[in-house]
């Protein structure tokens, strides 16, 4: 458990309805305006693993991570730190600065084993580090716990703190925090000695004054039957809560979990066979995370269940990860981290299929949704929030959970990608704009079937939920082969990614095929031969089927207005079943007063760009060719290697002119080129436009005549020898490669 700590106040609900949110705020994000962008932020994290004792069986590289001024401390069982390009040694104990990721080479304390938990005392510029490491900067006094400088890692040698076990071995301190002027220390230690010198006999639990380092021996519960993993302080009850895989507290049976009186150490009164009856159950049963927000307690653990409770233990709702006779066979789910911001609470755990919400009598109800390592729940309501869905790919799953003054998420986990970019131990996370829940976005369908299309009605709103019935989101069926959804994001925009969330309800139909194309202009055809052969379109997929994932991020990363959007659904070809859809990005900023530039040009096209968008008549060389409004013209057949000048006007009055050259020079004989190549595919362009016999590698492939070909089929990273022969015998040469 991470102490409490000052951060920036979460923003209001109502802010989050503005067009532009500099820092969004977590428990608002998902209204509709924002998401979280699963990309990672940072670049720095960790890597190795040193499997510790085997005391402790879990292997993961982070189990700490705490916000400490203008750093990100991490502690665990890695060995370096790692930006994938370089790696320098820094084991169990590494500081990241907290606005850019970057590691900060000057903190860099020699801790000699595993690092558990940390805690601070801002007031005391002071750090407090509890593992099982046998000595940190060369001293064994700091065996299992240090007090260090946050930003040098240098001992505090003024709380020198030390615990120690009646037989010698390695103490262990699991658990830290720092509430009310108390530091409480939780682990596996029978002994305790303060700044005084004075050695206390405890039993895995223990508290100092954050002041002055004076052990508080009347404050003493003996924890028997295993270790503390876990504390949490409710001051406005007067209560510390506590989890691990201990069996009793001062000889009352209160297995897994249970609550003192910060007075006195003295067993509460509260419902002794709560940690029995969700987590006591087997040899080896343990609650290993628990949260105090207000008047709300979160408890996690073994057995796959989060409980949200009031603090009197009445349970509120009941959440089950991966749970067993389930459709995903039940593989793992233990509860691992919470972290609570705003009325969000962010869950990590050993997870990777399904969530469901469960009776408080254990009986399962057909909630679900689904989670990937980590998920969140609306502590207002109870209920499972469907649009936090990070794109993880991992094993264990994250132990660390912590957000920062700025509302990015920050996790400890064994993760090797998030968002189709690399983890490395260190994830950060932030909320972004969702460009197409905007009002400037306006979405269209291929077809509705005689449907008056509603955006609004459709989901394209970033609120969405878990059991939608088939005549939510855009499962919509149409009449054609291939289905598409089209987003007009009202703007150019610096477009990241595309999140899709696939419906939800009993057909649970599994996302395949996942075509994302985006462009600066409309599009102006539906073929797909087309679309890849023009190059103001780009292509983004994710072939093959994700039966595990409702959730996909398309990696897109260019600056496009427009976006198509096909997906397969288990080879159900003629509907489109999604239930939301997220663009995150920044749209660019138009230009006052009216603005025209020239953003594209080939050999016969010249694509204008004007400021801010409306309607507006065109000239060029002074002649009018034509009238537009959304910002955005094309003029084709023009002459290669010849310069325009071209003049918009606006019904104002109000004018802006450019100069544009087309590519190349003039064509006086045929002329072929490549305009695309990917790992299997080509396509070849001949001018001038006409009938052409087309050959690779001298065997003839086809006829055409519209001065496009697209080559399929094709082997990656192989080279091509084609030709062209029109009919009066004049031919054309190229050789192209794949990718």
């Amino acid at each position: 458990m991470n102490a409490p700590r000052l951060r920036l106040p979460l923003l209001a609900l109502l802010l989050m309805a503005t067009t532009l949110v500099a820092s969004p705020s977590v428990s608002a994000v998902g209204t509709g305006e924002t998401m979280f962008d699963p990309r990672p932020q940072n670049s720095w994290g960790v890597d190795g693993l040193d499997p510790g004792s085997g005391n402790f069986q879990y292997y993961s590289p982070v189990f700490a991570l705490l916000e400490v001024g203008d750093s990100m401390v991490a502690g665990g069982k890695f060995l370096e730190v790692t930006n994938g390009a370089q790696s320098h040694a820094q084991p169990y104990l590494a500081s990241f600065d907290v606005e850019t990721g970057e590691w900060l080479p000057t903190f860099d304390p020699a801790v000699t084993w595993s690092v558990f938990d940390l805690a601070a005392d801002p007031a005391a510029n002071r750090l407090f580090v509890g593992g099982e490491f046998p000595s940190v900067n060369g001293d064994t006094s700091a065996a299992g716990f240090a007090a260090i400088d946050p930003v040098t890692g240098d001992l505090d040698a003024s709380f020198n703190v030390g615990v120690a076990t009646s037989d010698g071995s390695q103490p262990r301190v699991h658990a830290l925090e720092a509430s009310g002027g108390w530091l409480y220390l939780g682990g596996s230690f029978t002994s305790i000695t303060g700044t005084d010198g004075v050695e206390v006999d405890v039993n895995r639990l223990a508290r100092v004054s954050l002041a002055t380092g004076v052990v508080d021996a009347a404050w003493s519960p003996r924890v028997t039957g295993g270790s503390v993993w876990e504390i949490a302080a409710d001051e406005a009850n007067g209560r510390i809560l506590f989890g691990g895989t201990f069996t009793a507290v001062d000889a009352v049976a209160t297995a897994a979990f249970a609550m003192v009186e910060i007075s006195d150490g003295s067993v509460s009164a509260y419902d002794i066979g709560f940690g029995m009856y969700y987590y006591g159950q087997g040899s080896y049963s343990f609650a290993s995370a628990i949260e105090v927000a207000g008047d709300r307690y979160l408890i996690g653990g073994q057995r796959h269940r989060l409980i949200v409770a009031d603090s009197d233990l009445n349970v509120l709702s009941v959440h089950v990860t991966n749970r067993y006779n389930a459709a995903n066979s039940g593989r793992g789910g233990d509860i691992q981290a919470i972290e609570v911001a705003g009325d969000i609470a962010f869950i990590a755990c050993h997870c990777w299929g399904q969530i469901n919400r469960e009776e408080v009598d254990k009986t399962r109800t057909d909630e679900y949704t689904d989670v990937r390592s980590v998920y969140a729940v609306d502590l207002a309501t109870g209920q499972l929030v469907p649009w936090f869905q990070p794109d993880f790919s991992g094993t264990a799953g994250p132990w660390a959970l912590e957000v920062d003054a700025d509302d990015c998420l920050w996790l400890g986990t064994d993760a090797v990608q998030s968002g189709q970019r690399a983890a490395r131990g260190v994830v950060k996370l932030c909320a972004e704009d969702n460009l197409a829940a905007l009002p400037e976005a306006t979405a269209s369908l291929s077809s509705t079937s005689g449907q008056p299309f509603d955006a609004a009605a459709n989901a394209l709103d970033g609120d969405y939920r878990t059991n939608d019935s088939i005549a939510s989101g855009f499962a919509i069926s149409l009449p054609e082969q291939t289905p598409h959804l089209d987003i007009d994001l009202g703007a150019l925009s610096d477009v990241n990614d595309v999140i899709l969330w696939a419906r939800t309800d009993a057909e649970r139909l599994d996302m395949k095929n996942v075509h994302v194309w985006a462009s600066s202009v409309p599009f102006a055809t539906d073929d797909w031969d087309l679309l890849r052969a023009d190059p103001l379109v780009s292509e983004h997929t994710r072939l093959g089927s994700h039966a595990a994932k409702r959730t996909l991020s398309i990696d897109v990363n260019q600056s496009v207005r427009y976006l198509r959007i096909e997906v397969d659904f288990d080879g159900v070809a003629d509907s489109l079943q999604l239930a939301e859809v997220g663009v995150i990005g920044t749209r660019l900023p138009a230009s006052e007063p009216v603005a025209l530039t020239s953003t594209y040009q080939n050999r016969e096209r010249i694509v204008l760009r004007w400021q801010p968008s409306g309607p507006i008549t065109i000239f060029r060389d002074d002649v009018e060719i034509g009238t537009d409004n959304d910002g955005w013209f094309t003029d084709t057949g023009l002459t290669a290697g010849t310069t325009y000048s071209y003049r918009i006007e606006t019904p104002a009055g109000a004018t802006a002119s450019v100069e544009a050259s087309t590519i190349g020079t003039p064509v006086d004989e045929l002329d072929l080129t490549s305009t695309y190549q990917s790992r299997e595919r080509i396509v070849l362009r001949w001018q001038p436009s006409g009938p052409v016999t087309i050959f690779r590698d001298g065997v003839e492939i086809g006829t055409d005549n519209d001065g496009w070909f697209t080559d399929l089929g094709l082997t990656a990273e192989t080279s091509y020898s084609y030709r062209v022969e029109t009919p009066g015998g004049d031919e054309a040469t190229l050789v192209v490669s794949t990718r």
